[in-house]
């Protein structure tokens, strides 16, 4: 039988990884979608420049695996799309590279190389100036949460080593012909599987009481056309929160604890740090006034720094007009008692919208004259405290795809999380609903249950196993009431961090130092 060629293999790689990908329902098909790379890279072992080969065709799949992942991130920016999805795969293909370079200078190491320096890259990705996680292979397991629960332990990239590991036993399985061998494959499945289940069993008992009446709106305002002022249907400030208002009023109850608005729920001018005096959030003061009830709610704010001649911060930007410098923010606020009693800057930006990615690029931008540059952010997580019972993590839309940041908030004392959002900006894509799904895997590594509010789809409510239990539909304005029970248990992942992620990365440092060393020897240098 000939040999595939590789371009059909790197085609069909591509494509199973693709759609495997959430929402879809086919995620085990993360298990088999690098078995085909694995084939090229042993059909490509005795030919010239291999490397470079290998690494080409895993540069093609992972392509089209991103394309078909995050297209619509055109929706929202089309030359953002474009630098993304070009580098974005290029950051996926390098561990391909490396571990064809280190599988033939340092044989003994085998495939291990791959997954250490894959799971590698992916820490690194999380943590970079322009961190773009969205494609972490243990998100992709998202819409079998019964099967993950022990992400409690690993985080997401647990599953990241399932998969490769699963990928490279099935591999080996098909270039040995050893057809009889794949129930190794099955038995890892199986055993992952029954885990899960076990801890799922012993997590029965952490949800006690009767938890607290929270309200969820979803005002369902086109942020192109509606939100702000450039659109050519503005609404006002006033009428964005009434809006939202008059959908909540039906549902809330004097037992009612929490409601909760999306993010840049409050629009136009707000300083912060004068916060209850503007007009903007009137309405939303007057229902805190005589009652139990918190609010949590999404604005824009900015602040001025007076007689500063240097740049305070360096996100900052230069007004001439007023000689000030100025930070905006994208900002959540906690109202009680008649006032806005605590606030928390979103600080996990996304690049090239909210940020530069780079440091010399702000302040390049600034040089240039424009108003382009950076958000502000917090320092560090800020959690909201409804009483000395709840403590809530005010999560700004990206933040949720970040598992080590979510798990900084539980640190800090948050026993449970809300996230608001305004994925209305890819319209009715797939991007709206992996975010969501990425939400359960939060709440599975810190065991801690969700409120979701979207300016439009899918608002939800997630349990602390990861399962969606109530959501809305795109496009509707809505509302729903849930109950959410605080839990102030820590996870192994919420006490220790991304393990995996760290140790990874330190032995990739080492194979490929070890790599490095053994090909300029053979050099002679």
């Amino acid at each position: 039988m000939k040999p595939i060629k590789p371009l059909y293999l790197s085609l069909l790689s591509g494509l199973l990884l693709y759609i495997a990908w959430p929402p879809l329902y086919t995620y085990f098909l993360l298990l088999i979608g690098f078995v085909p790379l694995l084939l090229i890279h042993e059909q490509l072992k005795n030919s010239r420049k291999k490397h470079l080969k290998f690494w080409a065709w895993s540069y093609l799949s992972l392509f089209i695996f991103n394309v078909g992942s995050t297209w619509w991130v055109w929706n929202a920016s089309d030359s953002g799309a474009v630098i993304m999805l070009f580098l974005n795969s290029l950051i996926l293909s390098i561990p391909f590279f490396l571990f064809s370079l280190t599988q033939n200078t340092l044989p003994k190491t085998g495939y291990q190389s791959l997954v250490f320096y894959y799971i590698a890259m992916e820490y690194f990705h999380f943590n970079w100036s322009a961190s773009w996680p969205w494609l972490t292979l243990g998100k992709g397991l998202a819409r079998g949460t019964e099967f993950i629960q022990w992400y409690e332990f690993t985080g997401e990239m647990g599953g990241t080593l399932l998969i490769l590991i699963a990928n490279i036993m099935v591999a080996k399985v098909v270039i040995s012909k050893a057809y009889k061998k794949i129930w190794q494959v099955l038995a890892l499945l199986g055993f992952t599987i029954g885990l899960s289940y076990a801890i799922s069993f012993s997590r029965f008992s952490i949800e006690k009481g009767a938890g607290m009446h929270c309200v969820v709106v979803q005002p369902n305002i086109d942020p192109y056309e509606e939100k702000f002022e450039s659109g050519s249907r503005y609404l006002s400030p006033e009428e964005q929160i009434n809006q939202g208002i008059n959908i909540a009023k039906p549902l809330i109850k004097s037992k009612t604890r929490l409601l909760i608005f999306p993010e840049t729920a409050i629009v136009g001018y707000n300083n912060i740090h004068q916060i209850n005096e503007s007009s903007n959030i009137k309405s939303i003061k007057e229902l805190t006034d005589s009652n139990i009830l918190m609010i949590i709610s999404g604005a824009e704010s900015y602040e001025t720094y007076d007689g500063e001649k240097v740049r305070p911060t360096i996100s900052a930007r230069y007004e001439e007009d007023s000689e000030l410098w100025w930070d905006a923010y994208n900002t959540a606020l906690s109202f009680k008692e008649g006032k806005v009693s605590e606030y928390y800057h979103k600080s996990k930006l996304v690049p090239g919208v909210e940020k530069m990615p780079f440091s010399f690029l702000e302040q390049l931008s600034i040089d240039l004259g424009g108003t382009s540059g950076s958000l502000g952010t917090s320092k560090k997580p800020i959690n909201f405290q409804l009483d000395s019972n709840y403590s809530i993590s005010p999560l700004i839309c990206y933040e949720s795809i970040y598992g080590d940041y979510v798990a900084d908030f539980v640190r800090q004392g948050a026993n449970m999380l809300a996230v608001i959002t305004n994925d209305a900006w890819w319209g009715n894509t797939d991007g709206h609903k992996q975010h969501l799904l990425f939400g359960a895997i939060r709440c599975i590594e810190t065991r801690k249950e969700m409120v979701r509010s979207a300016n439009t789809g899918i608002s939800a409510k997630i349990n602390k196993f990861g399962k969606i239990t109530t959501q809305t539909k795109y496009n509707e304005l809505t509302a729903f009431e849930c109950t959410i029970r605080p839990n102030n248990i820590q996870t192994f992942y919420v006490k220790y961090g991304n393990i995996l992620g760290k140790m990874a990365s330190f032995i990739a440092i080492a194979l490929l130092l070890g790599t490095l060393v053994k090909l300029v020897a053979k050099k002679g240098y």
